[in-house]
């Protein structure tokens, strides 16, 4: 059973669209576990030959998500989006992928039904949760422990937060 935003959420809404859009792009799911491809090739050979989405379940504690499941279905239809639009996972790929995203995000749900407020919010949390922590990884070598508090410094101040260990 897939559990709706908690109180840690950034924001419960952005959660429901991610649930809602991700299953509705893969209404078979998608796994979990430690065989999650680790390189675009490997999500190409994976989804090119018909097999189930894949994503890793490490790094789902201290997310911006009220849930690891959220977690889950963003990394599952943002890999979709990388596949579907053949982007790699350079930072480029990764801008290409989110653009992808926040396109669907916003006719999926309407964007006329959405404040240009929440739409601002909704673009900016999940522009630091792809492209802040793409960036952070290629500075540091490693993605952030502590990804929510990344991701509100990163909204905060892109740089201080890069400059900062999460």
């Amino acid at each position: 059973m897939t559990t709706l935003a908690g109180p840690r959420a950034l924001d419960p809404g952005l959660d429901r669209a991610i649930l809602t859009i991700a299953g509705a792009l893969m209404p078979d799911g998608w796994d979990v576990g430690d065989h999650a491809p680790s390189t675009y090739e490997d999500l190409c050979d994976l989804l090119d030959n018909g097999e189930r989405m894949v994503v890793s379940g490490e790094g789902c504690d201290g997310t911006i998500y009220g849930s690891p499941e959220v977690n889950h279905a963003f990394r599952a239809w943002h890999d979709r989006c990388h596949w579907l639009g053949e982007h790699d996972f350079s930072l480029e790929g990764e801008a290409k992928a989110l653009d992808r995203q926040l396109r669907l995000l916003f006719a999926w749900c309407g964007a006329e039904r959405i404040p240009l407020a929440r739409q601002a919010y909704w673009q900016d949390i999940l522009t630091a949760e792809v492209i802040g922590q793409g960036r952070y990884f290629h500075r540091h070598g490693t993605f952030p422990t502590d990804q929510r508090a990344f991701v509100v410094a990163y909204m905060a101040d892109p740089d201080k937060a890069l400059s900062e260990t999460f």
